[in-house]
């Protein structure tokens, strides 16, 4: 018996040669990945290998992200969101809290990455998901901002660029726009569309089109309500099937696919190479819309989101399209959503007139928490969010119309957890 106690107690992975102790550790979960690890210098050593966790990395559809931002190290921090700018911050950290908060993280972080440059990135991106569902938040910034009537922020939160009624750039309003990288496409009331480059300001194309209501640019091809077409004007197919105007546009270029939300009710998933609709989906057929502004849609993949009201629709476009989710209640928005955000990690946030913005996880179809409140008449007039950031557009609403005063941003970056 103690023979065989004896062999019990030897160290089998250690034994093995790395190849095989490589692909064993391969089937473990993260977690149990970094339980391991405190077994032995033996296996700390293999399941803090770069292989296993950039592997780890693969299959969750992590790529490699920037250094942690400037924003989130504290480079804004004298223009902290507060009550007395009657904006809340939900769960907002106080300014030497999150100071040591980041201080102690920046030590971990590079330690860390010394060791497995891979598992650092796992554990960032798990650290900037948990940040914007649970942990308390660091960085906030207010600007003021005059009154856009669009505006865009680039994927990795460098430019913030608003259109207004002031007609620059434009013979009239702007009022929608889309950017991608540093080429920005504007469309105004005076029936044009306009390319821009952002960086030193020129403009590189003007097209006749009239698209007040919605474009979308994938940096060579532009879909507007009038239409497809490329950068220098050429028109690549009419989309017809709408029995009513086109209320919202978006455009996955990799897949080539449009979708229209229309005031007939449908929504259209069209397929651009063919010129064809491959789906509708019977959204509020029959109903009239009251206020077309309040139609917004974001795509991720095969999940499309859609709210009008205060109410929030999740659809599969696959085999003719199906609703999964309708997401509204005792959490939801008490008063009109006019923005919303579909990010990659399955969470949606959404702004509203009732001067909140909420989070949701799509995939579970549940409430989160909230983000931000607003006091007095303040309202959330739209918003943007890459992965690590978030950025909203406040306004009071006055007897006229909303007017925007301020751009509140909120960093969910994160180095080492």
């Amino acid at each position: 018996m103690r023979h065989l106690s004896e062999l019990f107690q030897k160290d089998f992975l250690a034994q093995l040669p790395e190849e095989i102790a490589y692909r064993i550790l391969a089937y473990l979960t993260p977690c149990d990945l970094m339980t391991c690890a405190g077994v032995s210098r033996a296996w700390r050593r293999l399941c803090e290998d770069d292989r296993t966790w950039r592997q780890k990395c693969i299959e969750s559809g992590y790529l490699e992200f920037d250094a942690p931002s400037f924003r989130f190290l504290g480079g804004r921090a004298t223009n902290r969101a507060n009550k007395q700018t009657g904006i809340t911050i939900c769960s907002h950290m106080d300014v030497q809290e999150a100071q040591q908060n980041r201080q102690a993280r920046e030590i971990a972080y590079g330690e860390c990455y010394e060791r497995s440059p891979w598992k650092s990135l796992y554990l960032r991106k798990k650290r900037i998901i948990s940040n914007w569902r649970s942990r308390a938040i660091q960085s906030s910034t207010v600007l003021e901002n005059g009154q856009p009537s669009s505006y865009q922020v680039s994927e990795d939160g460098k430019y913030i660029v608003c259109g207004g009624q002031d007609e620059t750039g434009h013979t009239d309003w702007i009022t929608c726009m889309s950017l991608h990288g540093t080429t920005l496409v504007s469309g105004s009331l005076d029936e044009t569309l306009r390319v821009w480059d952002i960086v030193d300001g020129k403009c590189l194309h003007i097209l006749a089109v009239d698209a007040r209501n919605c474009v979308q640019f994938d940096g060579e091809r532009v879909v507007s309500s009038g239409g497809l077409e490329c950068t220098h004007g050429e028109c690549l197919h009419m989309l017809t099937g709408h029995t009513d105007i086109t209320l919202s546009l978006l455009f996955e270029s990799q897949r080539d696919l449009v979708v229209s939300g229309s005031r007939d009710g449908r929504i259209r998933v069209w397929d651009v190479q063919r010129g064809t609709c491959i789906t509708h989906l019977d959204f509020l057929q029959g109903f009239r819309f009251e206020d077309y502004r309040n139609f917004r849609m974001q795509l991720r993949g095969n999940t499309l989101v859609s709210c009008y009201d205060s109410d929030i629709w999740v659809w599969d476009i696959r085999e003719g399209g199906s609703c999964l989710h309708h997401l509204h209640g005792r959490n939801g928005h008490t008063s009109n959503i006019t923005s919303l955000q579909l990010l990659d990690s399955g969470l949606l946030v959404t702004g509203s007139i009732d001067g909140s913005v909420k989070l949701w996880d799509v995939d579970k179809g549940k409430f989160v928490r909230d983000l931000i409140r607003l006091q007095y008449q303040n309202c959330i007039l739209d918003l943007k969010a890459t992965e690590t950031l978030l950025v909203c557009a406040v306004g009071l609403v006055e007897r006229y119309g909303p007017w925007a005063t301020k751009l509140v941003w909120i960093d969910f970056d994160a180095s080492y957890p």
